[in-house]
């Protein structure tokens, strides 16, 4: 069955899959013990936590593995409100992802400042200048790319006006990384990421923490991760993760230039075959396997419904925000009324994704299309009948 949600999660890449069973094996011990076996489960974990660093750029010292985006980012935000005085406050942009939205707002209640986002999707910077004027701000995050429309974020450009202004800057990359170049990444003072969402397993992550930072703990019991994260450490879906990343940043640049021409077609091929859809972000950078459509009609759950009978795997946008009532905040924040957001439905492909499974999903929109417009024919003559 073709599967279009990748944003959401990711099926687990074949070089990943064998890492994990390869280290849950033969290095299942605990990486803290003092025998041979456990030294040497030691040193794999030091080699990939070395290569994790030398890809991003950063020091070694500055990774800290733990269960994923979500923890990071609780993690970051708990640990600067403790850090900082009562009056410290924080920049987050409007269309954070609610693993960076409610920390920040739980750990700095009534001082959260929101940068906002232009239309087409993208922060609005030159907004942030003057939110930097107050000397109280502790942080600005802002995320890599946003996990609904894939619009790219101007993060670089945000981390040059933090740095000018010595204020520290986190920026969520788990849409980026395996997707995108990493250049510039180990450069961001706090940076957090999942491996689930670049074809790793579940339940691991890290985050990169601050060059100069020593105090940094994101839970206590234990003196793991140079003192930073308590717990034994995952080392088969630590191994797993690097794997992933090992493989997809072989031919990333072939795979993304393949893979967005295949996506294009498809939005051009849609346009045409369903009037009047539109393409959220269309005219600013985004990650090469997402699009992000408003559909003319019909309720995105229909449509979500219909081509999954069909065989084809879509969504109607952030699976964390699924049952929530009303829009997303993302699209709040760009202008989509409630109207046009029941009918938002995020298609996000994978790496691998051919583009015959492109093209058998254009043929199943254009099902889709004849199949609930004639339902709503009958519908409406049935309605006449009866009057």
């Amino acid at each position: 069955m073709p599967y279009f949600d990748n944003n959401a999660t990711t099926p687990l890449l074949s070089v990943a899959e064998e890492a994990f069973i390869r280290a849950s094996r033969d290095h299942w011990h605990n990486t803290s013990s003092p025998y041979r076996s456990a030294a040497q489960a030691r040193n794999i974990f030091d080699k990939d936590r070395e290569w994790l660093a030398k890809l991003l750029g950063c020091p070694a010292s500055a990774i800290v593995f733990n269960s994923g985006a979500t923890e990071g980012n609780n993690a970051i935000f708990n640990f600067l409100e403790k850090k900082h005085s009562e009056r410290a406050r924080v920049v987050v942009s409007e269309i954070e992802h609610p693993s960076v939205l409610e920390p920040a707002l739980a750990a700095f209640p009534s001082r959260v400042d929101l940068l906002p986002v232009l239309p087409s999707g993208v922060a609005d910077l030159s907004a942030l200048p003057k939110l930097l004027e107050n000397p109280d701000v502790a942080l600005v995050s802002l995320m890599a790319a946003n996990n609904e429309s894939g619009v790219l974020q101007p993060w670089r450009k945000c981390l040059q006006i933090c740095r000018q202004k010595g204020i520290p800057f986190h920026t969520d990359a788990s849409q980026w990384l395996g997707k995108m170049t990493v250049e510039g990444l180990g450069d961001c003072d706090y940076l957090t990421a999942c491996a689930h969402k670049f074809g790793g397993p579940k339940g691991v992550g890290f985050d990169i923490i601050s060059r100069s930072e020593t105090g940094f703990n994101s839970q206590l019991g234990g003196v793991h991760e140079q003192g930073h994260r308590a717990g034994t450490e995952n080392l088969p879906g630590i191994h797993s993760m690097v794997a992933a990343l090992k493989g997809l940043y072989e031919n990333l640049e072939q795979t993304r230039v393949d893979q967005e021409a295949r996506r294009n077609a498809f939005e051009k091929t849609l346009c045409q075959q369903v009037p009047g859809t539109r393409i959220i972000g269309d005219q600013s950078e985004r990650l090469w396997n997402t699009t992000y459509a408003v559909m003319p009609s019909f309720a995105n759950t229909r449509w979500v419904a219909q081509l999954d009978k069909r065989g084809f795997i879509v969504s109607t946008g952030s699976a964390c925000a699924s049952g929530k009532e009303g829009p997303s905040h993302v699209l709040a924040a760009i202008g989509i009324e409630r109207s046009e957001a029941r009918r938002i439905l995020r298609i996000s492909g994978h790496w691998d994704t051919s583009s015959a499974a492109w093209n058998g999903l254009n043929a199943a929109f254009e099902e889709v299309w004849k199949e609930l417009n004639k339902t709503k024919s009958s519908a409406e003559k049935t309605r006449v009948i009866s009057v």
